[in-house]
């Protein structure tokens, strides 16, 4: 839902399914911008033809599954002890 949307609009969006998700439903959303993630998202799944891994983002957001998702391409950096992509 966020392609082509500005950041005002990225952020309402977000709201919304804050909201859905507060009133109890499950949101399952494709999102590509890998450093919004950990803000926007308590869970993910990482694909590459397969499943790499899933959960907890600060779980899952490791340096081997994103070389494993990205060939790579990606790597955490840590600050103030958390997890970056």
């Amino acid at each position: 839902p966020f392609q082509g949307v500005d950041a005002p609009t990225e952020r309402a969006i977000i709201e919304v399914l804050d909201d859905l998700a507060d009133a109890g439903k499950t949101i399952i959303v494709v999102h590509h911008d890998l450093q919004t993630i950990p803000e926007y998202f308590d869970a993910v799944l990482l694909l590459n033809v397969r499943a790499i891994d899933s959960g907890p983002v600060e779980e899952v957001f490791t340096e081997e599954n994103l070389r494993l998702t990205f060939g790579g391409r990606v790597g955490v950096l840590a600050a103030s002890g958390a997890g970056e992509v």
